[in-house]
């Protein structure tokens, strides 16, 4: 291959990855991790760490009007939690932008008369959440089978009420924990009916990541209620089942787009990839069976991911090698599988927070003896105990950012 052709094809590339950069520029623009003062920027580790057993283009643009919302509720809305989602969206969209922007942290105090009016408005946003948490259908209308041109509207005003509801958890609910759990709950079933797909997995992680804090925040008024519906919520949490799924998503979307591309004309296949590039000369050609077997090759090491996670050390480590070896000679490769593998350590990170939560919860109601029966899910060892000027602290030995996870109880 000439100079000019290995330049089309990493046009090429390019072109057919677009996905995998939008999905890196909604997981930074979403991302909340967990609190961290190093200032360290997220790593992807040469053999990332796994929990192996654990007990317990896509788009965010939505450019539709409340009025069109509000205009799609049917018959559906009493069976369907999308379509209560939907009216909710509707509520949301009716606050100014100066109260969007306040409930956009809750970790913002605002006075009095303030925090009043927005509770008043967000409440009914909240009823409607419970009322879709009850509901085991949520059908979002997505197009089946999803591809890469996949509109996801409701990805980001589901991460807009999920903010209002952690908001009023933690602001409307001071004198009433039952509520306030009522409201966690339902966010994080909000997350849990998100779209399977790779960046609705994120968007899902983002939610579950605000909810912990929310909680850890106020675990002392939580844990009073004698309320177990928390506990239970993250015992029962399996962020890695939804990877998985998303995962496999991604690697069916990507064979699919290449069965599509090897059904065009390859003159065809080199003019469209030439007017991505800005290049107007007809005398350069792509090669589009390598373009395809590239695609190709990714969506299989996509398959082989999971299942290379639950493998031997050994065997896990071979795969990686092996891996290593095809990201030199796959540009793909280099573009997608980074992609997949932060996606994982952040999966992972949230699945051992949630754990924390737990031992936490029983370290405030049975000492930190409880620690025993709720071990650390990376290393089997009960979590570091410290004490704090007004609470705990549970770490663990799983590395996130470039540090061991921790979570603060208060």
């Amino acid at each position: 291959m000439n100079q000019s052709q290995s330049r089309m094809f990493r046009y090429a590339v390019a072109e057919v990855c677009v996905v995998a950069l939008l999905i890196f520029v909604c997981r930074v623009a979403l991302r909340e991790p967990p609190a961290d003062k190093s200032g360290h920027p997220a790593t992807v580790a040469t053999a990332p760490p796994r929990i192996r057993e654990v007990t317990h283009p896509l788009t965010l643009a939505d450019n539709s009007s409340p009025e069109t919302t509000a205009n799609r509720l049917d018959e559906s809305a009493t069976t369907n939690a999308a379509a209560i989602y939907r009216q909710a969206f509707a509520l949301y969209e009716a606050l100014s932008n100066e109260q969007k922007q306040v409930i956009s942290d809750w970790r913002t105090n605002v006075d009095a008369s303030v925090e009043a009016e927005l509770c008043e408005k967000i409440q009914p946003i909240c009823d409607l959440m419970h009322k879709a948490a009850a509901l085991t259908n949520c059908d979002w209308g997505v197009e089946q089978p999803i591809t890469f041109a996949t509109k996801l509207p409701h990805l980001a005003r589901c991460l807009s009420i999920a903010r209002a509801a952690v908001w009023s958890a933690t602001h409307c609910r001071a004198d009433d924990p039952t509520g306030a759990v009522d409201d966690l709950v339902a966010t994080s079933r909000l997350g849990q009916n998100l779209s399977p797909a790779l960046i609705g997995h994120l968007v899902d992680l983002t939610i579950q990541s605000r909810v912990i804090d929310a909680v850890t925040e106020h675990a002392s008024m939580l844990a009073g209620v004698g309320d177990s519906r928390l506990v239970q919520l993250f015992n029962d949490a399996h962020y890695e089942e939804g990877l998985y799924r998303a995962i496999e998503q991604e690697a069916d979307m990507g064979s699919a787009e290449a069965d599509k591309l090897a059904t065009m004309p390859p003159e065809e296949v080199t003019r469209e990839l030439k007017g991505l590039a800005g290049n107007d000369s007809e005398s350069q050609s792509v090669d589009t069976v390598q373009v395809i077997a590239a695609m190709r090759q990714v969506a299989d090491l996509e398959r082989e991911y999971t299942k290379a996670l639950g493998s031997s050390d050994a065997e896990y480590r071979e795969w990686l090698a092996r891996l290593e070896s095809i990201r030199k000679t796959n540009p793909m490769a280099q573009m997608f599988l980074p992609v997949i593998e932060q996606t994982v350590d952040r999966t992972q990170a949230t699945t051992v927070r949630s754990a924390m939560v737990v031992a936490g919860f029983a370290v405030m109601q049975n000492g930190t003896e409880a620690l025993q029966s709720h071990p650390d899910p990376v290393t089997g060892q009960p979590f570091v105990y410290t004490e704090t000027a007004d609470g705990f602290e549970l770490q663990s030995g799983y590395q996130f950012k470039g540090a061991p996870l921790k979570l603060s109880f208060k």
